[in-house]
């Protein structure tokens, strides 16, 4: 499972069901959640068509 804090400025992610991508244009404010959140990766998530994105490049 993808979540906010694992992506990267410039990385795209993509549903295999459907194929829509999704690029990150900035970074999750770490500052802003909590360290737990940060360290468990239970920050946000993320899905479509029911299944996680996947990391396109």
């Amino acid at each position: 499972m993808v979540s906010c804090n694992m992506m990267k400025k410039g990385e795209v992610y993509g549903c295999k069901e459907c194929g829509i991508e999704i690029e990150v244009i900035r970074e999750c404010d770490k500052a802003k959640i909590s360290s737990y959140e940060c360290s468990s990766g239970s920050g946000c998530s993320f899905t479509c068509c029911g299944e996680d994105l996947v990391k396109k490049k």
